[in-house]
């Protein structure tokens, strides 16, 4: 199949979306996309205000703790899960973020609350 055009502007579309492309010696092309969340900026943002989480920046920042830490994105973390302030605003965006984006897959209340608290 000769590449066209269009299919030159859809994988470069593809590319600024948070998009892997692979292609393969036989022609097929393997897209993965990756969606990440909008709110992660926002506790980024609200940890910094919140008194109670900085105290945990200042231990991370002298080496005295082990279980709090930094992701790749600056976000503080416990034990790999992120620290989200209390602040019921970003805890309902999140919720609702949870519950109702086109990607998210929660067959019961259950399986929703569980993979929420793998993340956070």
């Amino acid at each position: 199949m000769v590449a066209n055009a269009l299919s030159r502007r859809a994988m470069t579309d593809l590319r600024v979306m948070f998009t892997r492309l692979s292609l393969f010696e036989n022609g097929s092309l393997l897209v993965e996309l990756q969606v990440k969340p909008t709110w992660i900026e926002q506790i980024k943002g609200k940890q910094l205000e919140d008194e109670s989480l900085g105290m945990w920046f200042r231990q991370i920042e002298c080496g005295s703790t082990t279980n709090f830490g930094l992701n790749s994105e600056g976000v503080l973390c416990f034990r790999g899960r992120i620290c989200v302030p209390n602040d019921a605003d970003l805890k309902q965006s999140i919720l609702r973020e949870a519950h109702s984006s086109p990607y998210a897959m929660h067959p019961s209340e259950n399986k929703m609350y569980r993979d929420l608290r793998e993340l956070y």
